[in-house]
């Protein structure tokens, strides 16, 4: 049952809100703002702090297994991120033809005869590296995109102004560059405060619960996107693959529940047999449900259907601790929101909403279809492919707790399944939001971001004009205050740049600042640190770094571990000066900190031996589990791979299928013919009117010409070939033009689509339907359309 929110709504700021921390899970934590102060949680943003600066020291290169393990690991997530966004431009050019042919079959318009599609194909590649048109602008656009990345609730606002017509752009410059790094923390961080907001607004503006989560917004579009991300693509496959494999194999297994196709099956054989005569060639889906013949199929049909499902329910319920952090943060905000928007509502409907999106976005799309999560090779065959998609219905369903479904042949399935395992699923559901909030640590993730000098954004071109024409777009409602940071950012730009064409389309290297923000020099300064706690760290830092440096038998590293011994076998080490360097300075930590009697020696500085002996034991257990990282990423990224050579074989299908039409169609058109005198090619097909001309069909309907001057004003169009024109613009008694337009007709079919009424020139403005109607009128016969 829906749920209406009460009247009395809660402050946004409560739990849930994207940017009130103190209202989630900021109690008991160390802040700089509020002057509270626990030493546990400070140790650990000290030791977070020292961690990810001594990961970065450049001075020493450590080469032993965790190392090397390490950096293959962070090698292989920038290609997997790499690769994610290359699929996904794919995808974007596969869904674009589709959309395109459409179009031109609705328009009666012979599809082989279309060039623009293989020129668009032929731009497709991988965008070439080069340098930003203007070191100025380069400038801007750094402050602009370090705002859009710094603040996502810009980027959450936008998602729900624009049209679905402009997702996947939006999509691509979100997900697979700006927040492109999927397994950077701080990155993925700011992309989940995105989502908070996007989900907390979706909640306050919601009539009842039954349409949350469930419509197709660009809000959906983008949490869906999400969970195709590295982290999640990973989970699906090592979750689901194997047991949707099997079922792939099983292709003479029928389990067809339906009582009328089960019916036709009986038809049919009776047809073949001869024996049809008293079978009714029509019947209802009742009456059908009621014969002993379909009951006695149907029945064993429900029993193995009921294990599959129960099969793949205890997969994924045993796979809690695999899932992706950020999908299980994702369903903690659902609940804290759905308990705050619907305080009286009980854990049925929370599960319910939680599942919406876990199940429904998440996991059922890859089971229905997992040739497009690279779970299988190749598409399934009919019968396991509606096995997958009952098991898929019966799992959604559960997660939405009826027992009964739309279609009556469905409860007999459904209300054991879900009578035996509704407490199961509701414990999961459950389950899956127990994580830990993360904004302590992207509070000093943030801090280290101001004190790097080399932040930056691999992005394109088009892109970044891309970006910067939606925020145009949408900037009244973006920037209530003209004083905001967005909009100082904005009036400097000005308007945005028109998009360049596919091949010119290079990426750039895009530093990252913030012209606001002062970069931070001494962190601990900025973090609640003191100095004693500044040195402790440095020196467990030191200490582990020379442990793994230092050779396995070296006396220096025998237990019980000296730290003194350590630090003087570095110090003393022979053509290393780098080593010597940072022995010294472990010499001088043991000093420093027995001068402020934090350490002594007569313990054998036990307090920091002990924290470094756990360090090292951590980093032991972190090899392991970098190495099954590894195996499992490669495993991935294999799979994207493959995915990534699908979907180039589905634009050279589409290339070689355009060719061949177009070749057989040549003795139908004029393209290519040669004159039969001259032996040269025939002229291309063109028509002139003058600009009253138009003006009076009504093709033109506004211009900025003086109406005195508009006698001398005529307009050339040319077919350059078929569904391809040229428009020039010409004054008379002028031989160069004075506008030159390139216009496809398809895209004059997509402004029609769109209910675009007009195409804006520099001087006049045409009738889209009538400018149309015109080149239908003029080149259809001649072209062969």
């Amino acid at each position: 049952m829906a749920l209406h929110a009460p009247q009395n709504r809660y402050s946004s700021s409560s739990e849930g809100s994207a940017y009130n921390f103190g209202g989630l899970s900021r109690s008991g934590t160390t802040s700089s703002r509020d002057g509270r102060s626990i030493r546990q949680s400070k140790r650990l943003s000290t030791t977070a702090f020292y961690m990810s600066v001594s990961a970065k020291d450049k001075d020493v290169e450590i080469d032993d297994e965790l190392a090397r393990a390490q950096k293959a690991l962070r090698e292989l997530k920038m290609r997997i991120s790499s690769q994610s966004k290359r699929n996904f431009v794919l995808e974007k050019d596969v869904r674009y033809l589709d959309s395109r042919i459409a179009l031109l079959i609705q328009n009666r318009l012979r599809i082989e005869e279309q060039t623009e599609f293989a020129s668009h194909l032929e731009e497709a590649s991988d965008s070439q590296h080069g340098p930003f048109p203007n070191d100025e602008r380069m400038q801007s656009y750094g402050n602009l995109f370090f705002l859009l990345q710094s603040e996502p609730k810009y980027i959450a606002q936008l998602c729900r102004l624009i049209s679905m017509s402009n997702i996947d752009n939006l999509l691509q410059t979100v997900m697979f560059t700006i927040f492109g790094n999927q397994y950077e923390t701080r990155e993925e961080n700011l992309l989940l405060t995105m989502f908070q907001s996007v989900l907390t607004y979706e909640f306050d503006h919601s009539q009842d619960s039954s349409s949350l989560l469930r419509q197709n917004t660009p809000a959906s579009r983008m949490m869906m996107s999400y969970t195709r991300r590295g982290p999640g693509q990973s989970y699906l496959r090592a979750t689901l693959a194997q047991r949707i494999n099997s079922i792939i194999e099983l292709k003479d297994l029928n389990l067809e529940i339906n009582p009328l196709r089960v019916y036709e099956y009986l038809y049919a054989q009776a047809e073949e047999a001869g024996t049809s005569e008293d079978w009714p060639q029509s019947i209802s889906s009742e009456d059908a449900a009621n014969r002993s013949d379909v009951r006695d199929i149907i029945e064993p049909r429900i029993e193995k259907l009921l294990d599959i499902a129960n099969s793949f329910l205890g997969i994924i319920t045993s796979s809690l601790k695999d899932i992706p952090y950020g999908i299980r943060w994702i369903c903690k905000q659902i609940r804290s929101l759905a308990r705050r928007r619907y305080p009286q509502a009980e854990d049925d409907l929370i599960c319910t909403l939680i599942g919406g999106f876990f199940f429904l976005r998440f996991i059922n799309p890859a089971i229905i279809s997992p040739a497009s999560y690279m779970l299988i090779d190749s598409t399934p065959a009919e019968n396991p492919r509606r096995t997958l998609t009952y098991v898929a219905k019966m799992l959604q369903n559960l997660a939405n707790k009826p027992t009964t479904a739309k279609e009556d042949y469905m409860t007999a399935a459904l209300q054991p399944f879900t009578l035996e395992n509704r407490m199961m699923m509701k414990q999961f559901l459950l389950d899956i939001c127990e994580v830990p909030d993360f904004y302590e640590s992207l509070e000093l993730d943030n801090y280290v971001a101001l004190s790097k000098k080399d932040l930056e954004l691999t992005i394109t071109l088009n892109e970044v004009y891309g970006m910067h024409q939606m925020l145009q777009d949408h900037r009244n409602e973006l920037i209530k205050e003209g004083s905001t940071h967005l909009g100082i950012l904005l009036q400097e730009l000005g308007p945005a740049p028109p998009e360049v064409p596919r091949k010119d389309n290079r990426a750039i290297c895009l530093p990252l600042y913030s012209k606001w923000e002062t970069r931070l020099d001494d962190l601990s300064a900025a973090l609640d640190i003191t100095p004693a706690e500044v040195l402790f760290m440095e020196a467990k830092s030191t200490f582990v770094l020379l442990m793994r440096s230092l050779p396995a038998d070296s006396h220096a590293v025998e237990r019980p571990l000296r730290l003194d011994q350590v630090a003087r076998a570095a110090a003393t080490t022979r053509n290393d000066a780098i080593m010597v360097r940072k022995g010294i300075r472990g010499i001088e930590l043991l000093s420093q900190l027995q001068d402020m009697n934090i350490l002594t020696k007569k313990d054998a500085f036990s307090a920091l031996r002990e924290e470094v002996e756990q360090e090292l034991i951590h980093l032991g257990s972190a090899k392991d589990t970098a190495l099954k990282d590894l195996d499992k990423l490669q495993d991935v990224f294999r799979s994207i791979r493959e995915h990534n050579a699908y979907l180039n074989q589905q634009l050279d299908t589409y290339k070689d299928y355009l060719k061949n039409v177009r070749d057989q169609a040549a003795g139908r058109s004029d393209e290519g013919k040669k004159d039969k005198k001259s032996g040269k090619p025939k002229a291309e097909s063109s028509v002139k009117y003058t600009q009253p001309q138009l003006e009076k069909d009504g093709v033109v309907v506004r211009s900025s010409i003086p109406p005195d001057r508009r006698i001398n004003v005529f307009f050339l169009f040319v077919s350059t070939t078929p569904g391809a024109f040229i428009i020039n613009l010409f004054y008379k008694g002028r031989a160069n033009s004075l506008l030159e337009l390139d216009l496809k007709l398809d895209d004059l079919l997509e402004m029609q689509k769109n209910n675009q009424e007009e195409l804006n020139l520099t001087y006049v403005t045409f009738s889209v339907s009538k400018l149309l109607a015109l080149l239908n009128k003029k080149f259809a016969k001649k072209k062969g359309w």
